[in-house]
């Protein structure tokens, strides 16, 4: 923005110099010709006032006043030959303009002449003219042309300076409020910005100020009801999982069908305890448990092997296509294990066919890819990521929240295919 707004102050104020100073130019070129023309009639009426009582063919001398440096004088008779003076031997234009009775101005060459009318009685007997050379004229117009110019740059200097202020004046404050807008997108509602002396952009300031702090409070709103909703989860969870383990063992062990249903019910109590820990995690930007990096092979058997049996009772079939030497993801297994189970469950609702969990490495990252027979969906993919769509059928609160898990870790969820048998990707950086 700085270089924007000084090199347009420069052209500006290059053009105006230009617009205005090309004219002057031109004028003041025609006011020093206009000048030594001036100069030149003078001069050559006053040679012409010497003309002897006698003629100018009489046996008086000719005697023409002294003229002014560096002009010459010199008298022509009727035919246009010279008789005194210093001047062409034969006269030019301006002189048989003059004999004709009219006083005319002529640049010849390299002198600038002007000759008027000698008259005798209201007979024209002869001409006087008075030259001087151009370089007179083009050496006057060269230095106003010359003090023009450096006129011209000394205004497009201080243009420059001015532009180099005001770009400087104004810079800084649309720099702060673009970090500011960062760091607000970055989360950080703590930020504000002072006053610059800009009215424009400190109401701007103010409003951003003003919104970051009210940005602030809303998520700490959320984020104090999600922590107080785990919380109150927890406890009945809890309760639930001790009841459970209670009851197996006390009578769990004498029949096997009870023993398998109660080890069952213990397995999904701490799937929702574990999801409760991660939510609550996100929810206050904090590390979860179990480290920062997971073992995908490991993470995709275990869900696929959690949900077979749900998909079977529908004669649905649910695979996994796992590529050999998997690298570690950067990101807690219990974030994707809560990812595909969304998206297992997502397939399963929606979907039609075989469902299919695929693992591969994807540069230094990886990318798992869950995909159903079906046949799709239609409209705008990115709309069933949005909470309660329309499009989402009522059913988009599962994938805004594994979006949100995974974009949480620098990773991406995106629907790479939406029909026919639609696919959703995710892709996870490395481990370090």
């Amino acid at each position: 923005m700085r270089r924007r707004i000084l090199v347009s102050m420069v052209l500006v104020t290059a053009a105006a110099v230009a617009v205005f100073g090309v004219p002057l130019a031109i004028a003041a070129g025609r006011l020093y010709r206009g000048r030594e023309v001036t100069r030149l009639q003078r001069e050559a009426t006053r040679a012409a006032g010497a003309l002897p009582v006698t003629g100018l063919h009489g046996d008086d001398p000719v005697d023409l006043p002294p003229a002014s440096r560096p002009v010459r004088l010199a008298v022509y008779d009727e035919t246009g030959r010279r008789v005194a003076g210093d001047g062409p031997l034969t006269g030019g234009r301006e002189v048989a303009a003059a004999l004709a009775d009219r006083a005319t101005e002529v640049r010849d060459g390299a002198w600038l002449a002007v000759a008027v009318p000698m008259h005798d009685e209201e007979v024209v007997v002869g001409a006087a003219r008075a030259a001087l050379p151009w370089s007179v004229v083009a050496h006057e117009t060269q230095e106003s042309w010359l003090v023009m110019g450096l006129l011209g740059l000394v205004a497009v200097g201080l243009a420059a300076g001015l532009g180099w202020w005001l770009s400087t004046r104004l810079a800084a404050p649309v720099d702060g409020l673009s970090g500011l807008a960062v760091r607000l997108g970055d989360g950080d509602f703590s930020a504000r910005l002072g006053p610059s002396g800009v009215p424009e952009l400190d109401g701007a300031a103010d409003a951003l100020n003003r919104t970051a702090e009210r940005l602030g409070h809303m998520v700490e709103r959320e984020r104090a009801f999600t922590a107080d909703v785990s919380h109150q989860l927890n406890t009945p969870l809890t309760s639930l999982r001790l009841g459970l383990e209670s009851a197996l063992l006390d009578g769990g062990g004498d029949d096997p069908a009870r023993r398998d249903a109660l080890g069952d019910a213990l397995g999904e109590v701490d799937r929702l305890q574990a999801t409760v820990a991660t939510l609550l995690a996100v929810a206050r930007d904090a590390p979860l448990a179990g480290g920062a990096s997971c073992d995908v092979a490991a993470v995709c058997a275990e869900v696929v092997d959690r949900c077979r049996g749900a998909l079977a009772s529908a004669g649905r079939p649910l695979r996994a296509d796992v590529a050999a030497g998997m690298p570690r993801a950067r990101c807690p297994a219990d974030v994707l294990r809560e990812v595909l189970a969304v998206l297992v469950d997502n397939a399963a609702r929606h979907g039609a066919g075989a469902v299919t969990v695929s693992a591969r490495p994807a540069g230094s990252g990886v990318v798992v890819e869950v995909s159903d027979e079906g046949p799709g969906m239609a409209g705008d993919p990115a709309a069933v990521f949005e909470r309660r769509s329309p499009e989402a059928a009522g059913h988009g609160i599962g994938l805004a929240l594994a979006r949100s898990l995974v974009e949480a870790h620098e990773g991406r969820l995106e629907l790479t295919r939406a029909s026919p048998r639609p696919v959703f990707t995710v892709a996870l950086p490395g481990a370090r």
